[in-house]
């Protein structure tokens, strides 16, 4: 029954409010009414007796309270209200609102976003079945030097000694030409995989088979496997594709299965071909990188299989060491070495770049709290006047928290639209990017996970913004409040907190807004930054060679008659282009402008130390390089500014380089570079052990050139050193750049790509387009970038500034009554000002310089960068906007006190 009857009050309570309010209101005034009855009966006046029955019955709102929570209408009831008076605080101060919901709303934002996309990479679900216990084996190196290696010899000695791993496979990604009678020639990536690989995915083929074991052996028919959405995009859904003969590279294959729709295993392919393992390179170690995966056995563990693994990896370092001594091999969950996750330290990066930016709420948070403090301070006689009349310190501090957790709920909801809406854009963007590689199984939304982890910022926020703040405000004693009350204004008392607050505030302004604005001023200037070469007029392509797989043929051999076959079929594509009409030049280089490696050099003469702008790093100076043909400085339209450009003698005698002015005004200081001699210094191992630099040998500089590839860095690029190549240096891939009629580029990438396939199938032409477009992608990514930056750091300002001035202007207000007495003393204005002024910049400077002490700390521990150059002009300016901020928060405040007559300030007492 006492359930029953708990059950009828709490639905009571929930539809039936306003009844049980009334119900208590009579209920209290019969009581109060007996009560005074009483006291007239014993002498007392009705005034006297009314006023005596009140103060015996105690505070009517706590009654009521403990009522409510008794007859279980409290919490709920309690709720409605608390929601609807902070809705009136909203509304009453719009200003305050704003600023903490926009605030709040930008750091959900990004903080929402980043963990959706961490979360799915470092949580990632692989769509087939029993996904979670398909696994990765790699070899990392020790030193830090190699990378992973692992290669056919390691995929057989895994496969052949593992038993906690099974059906091991192994994989590879080339791209071809796909050529298919009736369409034209298309660059597709192709899946070289074991027919292993399919027993691990488990998924059975839409039509036909899958790979089988006998399809890699040694002279057994090509054959292609192909996804569901290519059957239909290519071949129209063919229901008699089985049999059909396709072109993929060199090879004719016969198409023998279709794919389920939606099958992109192992990571986003849509074409399979039997990889076939020479034995050769089993033996020697040769053969191209794999990648290499198994499903763990039955009862198996990712730890079993890992400490499996080492042990077999331990009989091959013993049994090679000359390639394997540094190599751990390891298993990892499968997603992670493709995500870029093999290496643990990358894994402890995103957690923590997870849990930094979630405290950037907190930040946000804590300037709310401030600007929610300031505006609680004054209402502190309303607050003691409600606790004298019963309610108590807890029932308060609810109410004012209700008021932080509106805001940031507000703020949440606004976060998780512009998160949705970001995630949006950058899946769009990705999938539209033709050389995307972003697996399939990353999805980038709005899961579960990503609201409840909002919801729990929201919550924290609130609790942030609103508990901190009401405990200070309800720390006061009653009678104290009272007596503020009394004298028309809050008098709290703030001390040494809301100068360390000031002081905190600013510093955390000063050490982080420089290093914003310089990661933003570099996206935005490389977002406007246009190239000085006519882009419009370049179609740029990437040039390579299928490799060869003759079985009978040794490793060296093949790659030895790869280089030459190359060399033939690009000098031939070279004329071919040439001739073609509306072309006026074509030239080749190792990376097209604007995509050069970096590297490191010395130079003659110059100790590293007298180098300027140099980084940490002590090994040379930091450049970018590329072997360029002779002629590519014409076709591109870049002048000689001094000495001489590159002949066809110094591509055979490699001895000269070209630098750009940027080299002269960074490591030379304006002077000119003509006759200096600098040299590479590339990493190289020596035996066993690895080191730091391999000296190469002495280059002279014989000429200069502007600096012509747009970069946009805010604090310059690095300069450019180029190196002549001929074609009978190249290996097997090179870059190509063709001028020709800006209106008819489109036209030529088709032909240029007709030339290469009519050459030889194997000739593989890739990334063909316009250099402007190019660029214009490199330009939007920018530009995406930096618009987050911004927003999130215009946020911050906002806040910074806005909890700056009202913390100023705060502590000047509560000093009105001392500026009026001191007034009505005699005292001078102009020297009352400069009181506050001198307090308002020790507490303004103390946090500029420990915002720069901490700023100098953050730039060194991330290698230097931000605050060199043009970036340490950041910390100056960033520091004044705060100090005007600051001073001017504190001029209007005491200009409004000063205009008060003393003796009104008087009177209030």
């Amino acid at each position: 029954m006492e359930l029953v009857t708990k059950l009828w009050w709490r639905l009571r309570a929930l539809f039936g409010r306003s009844s049980i309010e009334r119900d208590m209101d009579e209920e209290l005034r019969a009581h109060i009414s007996l009560r005074t009855e009483a006291n007239i009966a014993a002498g007392m006046s009705p005034d006297e007796a009314l006023r005596d029955a009140r103060v015996r019955f105690g505070g009517l709102e706590g009654i009521k309270e403990a009522c409510r929570d008794v007859r279980g209408a409290g919490m709920f009831d309690v709720l409605v209200q608390d929601v609807r008076f902070a809705g009136r605080m909203i509304r009453k101060y719009p200003g305050l609102s704003l600023v903490s919901v926009i605030g709040m709303s930008v750091a959900i934002a990004v903080a929402a976003g980043y963990f959706a996309v961490s979360n799915a990479f470092l949580d990632p679900t692989v769509p087939i079945p029993d996904g979670d216990r398909v696994v990765s084996l790699q070899n990392t190196d020790a030193t830090g030097e190699g990378g992973d290696r692992q290669k056919a010899r390691d995929f057989v000695a895994w496969r052949d000694g593992l038993k906690r791993v099974h059906e091991l496979a192994a994989f590879a990604t080339t791209r071809r030409n796909l050529l298919l009678a009736g369409r034209d020639l298309e660059r597709v990536d192709v899946a070289q995989m074991t027919a292993s690989g399919f027993r691990v995915a488990r998924t059975a083929p839409h039509l036909g088979r899958v790979l089988l074991d006998v399809d890699e052996g040694a002279g057994a028919p090509p054959v292609v496997v192909i996804a569901h959405d290519e059957w239909q995009r290519v071949f129209g859904g063919d229901p008699a594709i089985l049999g059909r003969q396709v072109r993929v590279g060199a090879d004719v294959c016969t198409v023998v299965g279709v794919m389920p729709e939606g099958f992109r295993f192992p990571v986003n392919h849509r074409y399979w071909v039997p990889l076939r393992i020479r034995p050769a390179d089993a033996d020697s170690g040769g053969g191209p990188s794999l990648s290499i995966f198994g499903r763990l056995a039955d009862g198996a563990t990712l730890d079993d299989a890992e400490a499996e693994l080492a042990v077999v990896g331990a009989r091959m370092a013993a049994a090679y060491p000359e390639t394997h001594q540094h190599f751990r091999p390891r298993v990892m969950p499968y997603a992670y070495p493709f995500l870029g996750l093999d290496d643990p330290h990358a894994t402890l990066a995103i957690r923590g770049w997870q849990l930094g930016i979630a405290l950037l709420l907190v930040v946000v948070a804590a300037n709310v709290a401030i600007l929610v403090y300031a505006r609680v301070a004054t209402r502190t006689g309303e607050i003691a006047v409600r606790m004298a009349l019963g309610a108590n310190r807890r029932r308060v501090i609810a109410q004012l928290s209700v008021e932080a957790l509106v805001l940031s709920v507000s703020a949440a909801v606004i976060g998780l639209a512009i998160a949705a809406f970001g995630l949006d854009a950058l899946q769009a963007h990705i999938r539209a990017d033709a050389n995307s590689q972003l697996p399939f199984w990353v999805r980038l939304g709005l899961s579960p996970a990503v609201i409840v982890y909002v919801a729990g910022l929201a919550i924290t926020g609130g609790v942030i913004a609103g508990i901190i703040p009401a405990l200070k405000a309800t720390g006061l004693r009653v009678h104290a409040g009272l007596q503020q009350l009394s004298m028309r204004g809050s008098q709290q008392q703030l001390g040494q907190m809301w100068t360390a607050l000031v002081v905190v505030q600013v510093a955390v302004a000063v050490a982080i807004l420089p290093f914003a604005v310089y990661n933003a001023a570099k996206g935005v200037g490389r977002a406007f930054t246009q190239p000085s070469y006519p882009a419009h007029e370049l179609l740029r392509a990437s040039l390579s060679l299928e490799a060869a797989t003759d079985s009978a043929t040794s490793e060296a051999a093949t790659a030895d008659a790869d280089k030459k076959r190359f060399r033939q079929l690009a000098g031939e594509l070279l004329r071919r282009v040439e001739a073609e009409p509306g072309v006026s030049g074509v030239a080749f280089t190792s990376q097209f402008p604007g995509n050069e490696r970096p590297a490191r050099i010395e130079i003659e003469g110059m100790r590293q130390t007298e180098i300027p702008s140099q980084t940490v790093e002590p090994q040379g100076a930091s450049i970018r390089t590329a072997e360029i043909e002779p002629d590519l400085f014409s076709l591109f339209t870049v002048p000689i500014v001094a000495g001489r450009a590159f002949l066809d003698s110094d591509a055979r005698a490699a001895s000269t380089v070209i630098v750009d002015q940027l080299f002269e005004e960074r490591f030379l200081q304006g002077a000119s570079a003509l006759g200096r001699r600098v040299r590479f210094l590339n990493k190289a191992n020596s035996g066993a052990r690895p080191t730091e630099v391999e000296p190469g040998p002495w280059l002279e500089v014989v000429g200069v050139v502007p600096a012509f590839v747009a970069s946009g860095d805010f604090d310059g690029s690095d300069p450019r050193v180029y190196r002549p190549m001929a074609l009978e240096d190249a290996s097997t891939r090179l870059q190509l750049a063709v001028r020709g009629q800006r209106d008819s580029l489109l036209d030529l990438a088709e032909r240029v790509a007709d030339i290469a396939a009519a050459l030889d199938p194997a000739l593989e032409l890739d990334q063909v387009q316009c250099a402007a477009d190019d660029e214009l992608q490199e330009r939007r990514a920018s530009l995406f970038v930096a618009i987050g930056i911004s927003a999130v750091t215009a946020s911050v300002l906002l806040l910074s500034a806005t909890g700056i001035y009202a913390m100023m202007s705060f502590t000047v207000t509560k000093r009105r009554r001392e500026i009026g007495i001191r007034v009505a003393l005699g005292a001078d204005a102009r020297r009352i000002l400069s009181g506050i002024f001198a307090r308002a910049s020790a507490q303004l400077s103390a946090g500029v310089l420990t915002g720069f002490a901490l700023a100098f700390a953050v730039d060194r521990a991330v290698g230097g960068g931000p605050l060199s150059e043009k970036g340490m002009l950041l910390l100056p300016a960033v520091a004044a906007l705060l100090i005007i901020v600051g001073l001017l928060a504190a001029l209007g405040p005491a200009r409004r006190v000063l205009a008060v007559h003393p003796v009104e300030v008087l009177r209030e007492d």
